[in-house]
């Protein structure tokens, strides 16, 4: 069992040697001393077995007889340590009395009936000796002085000087704000923990033991429960009930409750509070709170003119009062806003604790001021070692050692940070298509960065493998089957320059197949869907080509780019048998053909997002005029949110492309999240996109999911198109209604069509939809899909 800090064996040992030396003084020279050095052998105390008189306390049981003080004995020290005896003149003698000496405020029988001091003798040493543990457990005494007291001829007397702890009749905390207030008055004045009934939080006793035997390589492990301690009445106690003080004394002392009232203060996050505390002789107790202020903000692992930037962008300053988000925010802040730099975590030790020194002035005024206590240093346990474990022993270990990026010293904020290495980034492509068959492979980036933030190079790259799976194969057209079974790769590089806000200036080569789908679904959703059903929903191309760009991006939410694209397109044909897990007897996926040849165009694009942040990266290596480079995932937002992506391409053979590839095309892609709650929302899509002279890669279509779900995949083709979609989402639960019409040229726009469905969550992302259309084909039979990832 713990034994309190305050009250340990050895030092009740020492107390009770120091009671033979008091008697001896006090008895004069003609009474014996006490003789500590006579063999404890012998003959047992003589107990008094006559009953006690009327309003006396029953005599305390010793520790034989009482389960719970027997759990206070060492076991280690028990082996050396013989029960303590007072013996005088070679004889065992027992105490006639308690005598208690020293109360001014607290009525004398309470303290007998807390310590279960009895009215009168005899009484043992080892009984005498539990006495005093009560007494200084009960946490009513700042000191509890025993002194053994002869007279001649007369028993001795035990003669216990207790001095009370303040006693305080009100209370002013200073330079603490009111929110904070409740917590730091209940840490201040904190009250036993008397029964889980009353609302008190009950501290965790329990204790684990765990003795190591090395010697014979055994393990023990015992869970025991402290003791309850002597708790004194309420009402004797300095307390708050519902921000209402009630006067008392300071259970266990303003020292510890100083130090709770501090830890509760740098808990809230003010990491550099501290405290000071005033008593006067009339129990006015007046605690002034310092906040802590910032001296100086340091930058260690760069040069000064990096630091500078540093220090601008951490937003602490001299003066500032610290708080443990201020650090969090910052660090957030240094790794999105300064990219080229990295923060290095150093180990740092825990903060030395701090204890209050008592200081009591000639006018009976005590003064409370903090004073850091230092480490004590560590000794080698022996080879046969118990190790107590305790919740709160456990939390020690956990916070003897930290690592933290920015950290503190004294007053002071040291930001640790250095140029960042080079950075890898390497993502598996599953690529399957029925154009391609099963064709894994990789892309890759690298960056390389300017510690002064001047230029930043970045390079990509991707490649996959198409695989001769399952024997597929065009019919009669090996050279076709040949064609599609080529390597798809891409290379590209690019520079960011922020002194211009160029978030991205570069090039690409490439030769891959390509789809204009990736709006209506994810690439991983279609590989799944491709290689499950034979379903892959998006239709697919080959390019081969480069692409020029440059993108700038004002402030976090604003993007603007331009792109020149000079690309040589060529229909794919679905190989046959379909190469899928399911569903193998049926038809080859219809992937429609594209007009072929060399397409120019240019590409100006405006993009806006509320909810976005300073991104490292802005692009994609897959570039797409129907997809964002601002947000490349459509995670639901935490907070109400707009996107909006507007894209214009125009192709002209005067850009270096065939003549009969001369076209203008407008994409605009809007969403309205609306947060009604944390885990529930609206969310509002309107796409509007359509052209004039679009080559057949480049038409709009309706039909399939994220595109007017319900109906089947491009049943409505036109050179326009208008989609509306609503989604409401309860937790894990949604349903969406999807509006759509589509301009199918001479014959102007059909007829709007309409699909519903219902949605179950698994994330933000991951999600089961089900939906139904609503004309004249309508039925009771949904379209069901497992998603992934979403296009919106």
């Amino acid at each position: 069992m713990l034994i309190p800090s305050r009250m340990n064996r050895t030092a009740l040992l020492l107390c009770f040697l120091s009671l033979g030396a008091n008697a001896q003084d006090t008895a004069g020279s003609n009474t014996p001393a006490v003789d500590t050095n006579t063999p404890a052998t012998p003959t047992p105390a003589p107990v008094d077995t006559a009953p006690p008189p009327t309003g006396a306390t029953e005599a305390p049981p010793s520790r034989e007889e009482d389960p719970c003080l027997a759990e206070e004995e060492d076991e280690a020290d028990a082996e050396v340590l013989g029960a303590l005896r007072l013996i005088i003149n070679g004889e065992n003698r027992a105490l006639a009395n308690v005598k208690l000496e020293g109360l001014e405020r607290i009525p004398e029988p309470v303290v007998r009936e807390l310590a279960r001091v009895p009215a009168q003798g005899p009484i043992s040493a080892e009984q005498a000796a539990l006495i005093l543990q009560r007494l200084a457990r009960t946490g009513l005494f700042a000191k509890v002085t025993p002194a053994v007291r002869l007279s001649e001829g007369s028993t001795p007397v035990l003669v216990v000087t207790l001095e009370e702890q303040p006693y305080v009749a009100s209370v002013d905390i200073e330079g603490l704000r009111s929110d904070e207030l409740r917590d730091v008055q209940d840490e201040l004045f904190r009250l036993p923990p008397y029964s889980f009934d009353e609302g008190e939080d009950k501290d965790d006793d329990t204790t684990v033991r765990v003795r190591i035997e090395t010697r014979e390589a055994r393990v023990h492990i015992a869970t025991t429960r402290e003791c309850p301690s002597p708790y004194p009445p309420r009402q004797l106690l300095a307390s708050y009930k519902q921000g209402q003080f009630h006067p008392g004394f300071v259970w266990r002392g303003l020292p510890g409750a100083l130090e709770r009232a501090l830890d509760e203060i740098r808990d809230e996050g003010y990491q550099l509070a501290n405290l000071e505390a005033t008593l006067t002789t009339d129990g006015r107790l007046v605690v002034r709170v310092d906040e802590g202020t910032v001296e100086a903000v340091e930058v260690q692992g760069v040069e000064e003119d990096v630091a500078a930037r540093v220090r601008e962008v951490l937003g602490i300053k001299p003066g500032d009062v610290l708080l443990r988000s201020d650090l969090r925010r910052a660090e957030e802040r240094l790794e999105t806003e300064l990219p080229f730099l990295a923060l290095r975590d150093v180990e740092t030790s825990a903060e030395p604790a701090t204890r209050f020194v008592e200081e009591r002035g000639e006018d009976g005024v005590r003064r409370y001021r903090p004073e850091e206590e230092k480490e004590r240093s560590r000794q080698r346990k022996p080879r046969n070692e118990e190790v107590e474990l305790s919740w709160e022993g456990l939390s020690g270990r956990w916070k003897h050692g930290t690592e933290d990026a920015i950290t503190t010293q004294g007053r002071r904020v040291v930001v640790h940070v250095s140029p960042r290495d080079p950075s890898f980034d390497v993502d598996l492509i599953p690529m399957h298509t029925q154009v391609t068959g099963f064709a894994p492979g990789l892309s890759g980036s690298m960056k390389l960065w300017d510690v002064r933030n001047r230029v930043h190079l970045g390079l990509d790259a991707a490649l996959t493998i198409p695989l001769r799976w399952g024997g597929q194969r065009i019919p009669g057209d090996p050279e076709r089957t040949s064609f599609q079974r080529r390597l798809n790769w891409l290379a590209g590089a690019k520079l960011q320059v922020p002194v211009l806000r160029l978030a991205e200036a570069g090039v690409q080569i490439y030769d891959f197949t390509d789809t204009f789908d990736r709006w209506r679904m994810g690439a991983i959703d279609s590989y799944i869907y491709s290689a499950l059903l034979n379903r892959p929903d998006s239709e697919y191309f080959r390019r081969r080509g480069y692409t020029g760009f440059a993108t700038w991006r004002f402030g976090p939410k604003w993007l603007l780019g331009a792109e020149y694209r000079r690309d040589t397109y060529d229909s794919l044909v679905s190989f046959s048998p379909p190469f899928s897990l399911f569903r193998r007897d049926s038809a080859p996926f219809p992937n429609s053909p594209v007009d072929e040849g060399r397409m120019a165009s240019v590409v100006g694009r405006l993009e806006y997002a509320s909810d976005a942040g300073r991104a490292e990266n802005v692009g994609s290596l897959f570039r797409n005029p129907e997809l964002s480079l601002l947000r490349n995932d459509w995670e639901w937002p935490e907070r109400t949110a707009v996107r909006s992506l507007l894209t214009v391409e125009v192709g002209s053979p005067e850009l270096g492309g065939d003549e009969e590839f001369r076209f203008w095309k407008v994409v605009s892609d809007s969403a309205l999240y609306v947060n009604t709650s944390r885990h529930g929302g609206l969310r509002l899509r309107l796409r509007v996109a359509g052209g004039e002279d679009l080559p057949l890669q480049k038409q709009e279509a309706l039909g399939g999911w994220s595109a007017l779900r319900g109906y089947a995949f491009k049943e409505f083709r036109g050179d326009a198109s208008l989609l509306a979609s609503a989604e409401y989402r309860w937790g894990f639960l949604g349903a969406f209604a999807d509006v759509g019409s589509v301009h199918q040229g001479e014959a102007g726009w059909m007829d709007p069509r309409l699909g519903v469905g219902a949605q179950l969550y698994f994330g933000d992302s991951v999600h089961l939809s089900v939906a139904w259309r609503t004309d004249e084909r309508a039925s009771l039979s949904p379209e069901a899909r497992l998603f992934f990832v979403r296009p919106f």
